[in-house]
């Protein structure tokens, strides 16, 4: 039984390990973000939206391309999925309601981060992956949901920590799906 569970995971791996540079690509976005945010201290809150709906759309794209491009089994698939079409939806609304306050953007970005979290949970355990790499995904898709949860308690925070916030969600997020990504190459 254990080296059947083995050989999937290893398998699973193998076909995860086909899109790693589109996670990795993912990560490096968010961090590229994040940095956009933390150097560009003046920033006004209508670009600050468009820029968080501009990054929300390419995580949703290239999550969508990860999604279709790599040879799993449909129900592996479906994480990427959610993750592209939640990220695709969330940048899509921001471009719309671009005109939302700072606190709802905060609450906006919030649900994103919890929604992330919990798609890389669901994945951490559906996916056939090796014990360090399930424990990589784990991580971020805690990381992620504790970002999105610190925001949501703590709404009345000033603007420059909810960039603060936002920003060091994506860079931390960012640095551990190239993390992972960088796992999966090697395989």
């Amino acid at each position: 039984v254990s080296s059947k569970m083995e050989e999937a995971a290893s398998e699973g791996e193998r076909m995860l390990a086909r899109v790693w540079k589109l996670i990795a690509a993912n990560g490096v976005a968010g961090i590229l973000f994040g940095f956009v945010l933390v150097l560009w201290p003046d920033i006004g809150l209508t670009t600050i939206v468009a820029v968080v709906a501009v990054y929300a759309l390419v995580r949703g794209v290239l999550s969508g391309m990860a999604a279709f491009s790599a040879p799993l089994l449909r129900s592996e698939r479906a994480w990427l999925a959610l993750e592209a079409v939640a990220g695709t939806a969330f940048g899509i609304a921001l471009l719309v309601w671009n005109d939302i306050s700072a606190k709802a953007l905060l609450y906006v970005v919030a649900a994103w981060a919890i929604a992330v979290g919990v798609l890389m949970l669901a994945a951490a355990i559906k996916l056939p992956l090796s014990g360090g790499r399930r424990l990589l995904l784990a991580l971020n898709g805690l990381v992620a949901g504790a970002f999105g949860a610190v925001m949501f308690i703590e709404p009345d925070a000033g603007a420059v920590a909810i960039v603060a916030l936002i920003a060091a969600f994506t860079i931390v997020t960012g640095v551990m799906q190239v993390g992972f990504a960088l796992e999966l190459r090697s395989i």
